[in-house]
């Protein structure tokens, strides 16, 4: 419909000057409105359809907390019906945006003989196949080096690119993830809201122990900081270092992986300090398995004095901390970990077949993410394995939580003379040892047709043959117990295992194929 301007009527007494600026004056305010009138006819694409629906939850979680208890009472402590009823809105705008702007799982759609329409709610997701890290390291080998799998195009990149994500490639092909500055709004209220459950508040203040790389761990927690007005000391520079920011900057939070928590408490005491007397009483862990190791936990908590929380996530689906620990849930046995319903949904699966597991049944972690521009995963196959209570927590809290937390990723089993074992188990074995120290490796070999299974062990201090040969027995049985594997133990003196700096590498595989 066109829009007619016509000039005001225009009171005596006015000169013509003042009658001509009040005309365009007037012309333009009209053509502001038509402008408005003709955007809101244009029916919105899928991608404006998705950003409307992301804005519109952005502002259901404050820029700061809403009560002394809960960031964002509104939907942390929301009704299960009310959870699925934001789940499913966002579901249905997500799907066809995803279908649209990644050639990736429009593929995977039609191979699957659906379309968008066939996705709109929780009920509908187990018609869509998993989407394995494998697909995506094929896709992004064909078409590097972005992939398919991404929705995010070279001109929004340009437009309001954020930053960069990349994987660590432990286990496949590196994949790369370009996220925007919707993004970063969105990550920085996700972490703050998982913070404030840990009891992070204004006035602490944050060493953050870790490289200036592009991996998701630090990245949220950073920009959380800034949201809640924590001070941040960057922290990647050398351990000795870091030892004098504490001493000097007196910070109240630590954050690191679990095992560089402990290297770092170990280096202290070698310095002649004392971690447990150190400014620090909160550390914020992540990029290893932790809070469901109870003696790794214990270790660290009793290191530093110090509250140990957990966050969880991965690249593909980062809405910052995906997962994370809350105060009170660390007084409960086991601890848990809430995961953000509102932000994403998490099914568990059948290791094999991909078959939604029984409620209660543990199985391995799959993730829709609806709280990204620019990755959006569908039915991604995280692969840890976890178990979800549903329950109303003891903080309040309504969201799902992984008892015991996510206990270790498929990827990490290893196959030993026919039997499962996941590395974690053993760590829960030795850091259980008060005389072991923090470093371990697991080392593979192959003998004739059999698999050689060693674990070598630090002691925590200098201990003579004797000890040393009641600490290898004492281990092996404890493994054979635990385990049913018999494996050789080598006791080894303090410093000999290169000390963990990141991210732990316990296992050497020098086995051979037959």
């Amino acid at each position: 419909m066109a829009l007619l301007f016509t000039s005001p009527i225009i009171a005596s007494g006015g000169t013509n000057k003042s009658v001509n600026r009040k005309i365009v004056v007037t012309r333009r305010v009209l053509k502001s409105r038509a402008r408005k009138l003709n955007s809101r006819a244009r029916p919105l694409n899928s991608r404006e359809k998705w950003i409307a629906v992301l804005e519109k939850f952005a502002r259901t979680t404050p820029s700061e907390p809403a009560s002394k208890r809960y960031w964002s009472p509104e939907v942390e402590c929301a009704s299960r019906g009310r959870i699925t009823d934001i789940q499913n809105e966002k579901l249905a705008a997500m799907v066809p945006y995803l279908y649209e702007h990644s050639a990736f799982y429009r593929a995977k759609f039609k191979a699957a003989k659906l379309k968008p329409a066939d996705l709109k709610t929780l009920a509908d997701l187990p018609k869509f196949p998993v989407t394995t890290k494998d697909e995506m390291a094929l896709d992004v080998n064909a078409h590097r080096p972005w992939g398919t799998y991404t929705p995010i195009d070279d001109e929004t990149w340009r437009e309001r690119g954020w930053m960069i994500f990349s994987t660590s490639g432990t286990t496949t092909t590196p994949r790369s993830f370009r996220y925007t500055s919707l993004d970063a709004e969105l990550w920085a209220k996700a972490s703050a809201r998982a913070l404030y459950a840990m009891g992070v508040r204004p006035g602490d203040s944050a060493l953050t122990c870790t490289n200036y790389n592009p991996h998701v761990f630090f990245w949220g927690i950073h920009h959380a900081f800034n949201l809640m007005k924590v001070a941040v000391m960057p922290g990647g520079v050398p351990t000795e270092r870091r030892l004098q920011m504490i001493d000097l900057y007196r910070p109240t939070i630590l954050v690191a992986t679990p095992s560089y928590s402990l290297h770092l408490a170990n280096t202290m005491r070698n310095a002649g300090a004392d971690p447990a007397a150190s400014s620090v009483n909160k550390l914020i862990c992540g990029g290893e398995p932790a809070s469901g190791i109870v003696s790794t936990r214990k270790r660290i908590e009793e290191a530093w004095n110090a509250e140990m929380h957990d966050v969880y996530g991965c690249t593909e689906a980062a809405p910052g901390c995906s997962a994370f620990t809350c105060r009170e849930g660390l007084k409960r046995d086991p601890v848990a970990t809430h995961v953000h319903e509102d932000l994403q949904i998490w099914e568990l699966v059948e290791p094999e077949s991909f078959a939604p597991v029984a409620p209660d049944a543990r199985g391995l972690t799959v993730v829709t993410n609806l709280n990204s521009e620019g990755s959006p995963q569908l039915r991604f196959l995280v692969g840890d394995f976890a178990t979800f209570d549903r329950g109303k927590c003891v903080c309040g809290r309504t969201f799902a939580r992984a008892r015991g937390g996510f206990q270790g990723r498929a990827d990490d089993m290893l196959i030993i003379r026919g039997l499962k074992l996941f590395p974690s188990v053993i760590e829960e074995i030795v850091r259980s040892f008060e005389a072991l120290g923090n470093e371990f490796q697991i080392v593979l070999e192959t003998e004739g047709v059999m698999d050689s299974f060693t674990i070598v062990a630090e002691t925590s201090a200098p201990v003579d043959e004797f000890y040393a040969r009641e600490l290898r027995a004492r281990l092996e049985a404890e493994v054979i117990r635990q385990c049913e594997l018999r494996p050789r133990i080598r006791i080894v003196e303090p410093g000999t295992i290169p000390p963990t700096e990141f991210k732990a590498r316990r296992v050497i595989d020098r086995r051979h194929a037959l």
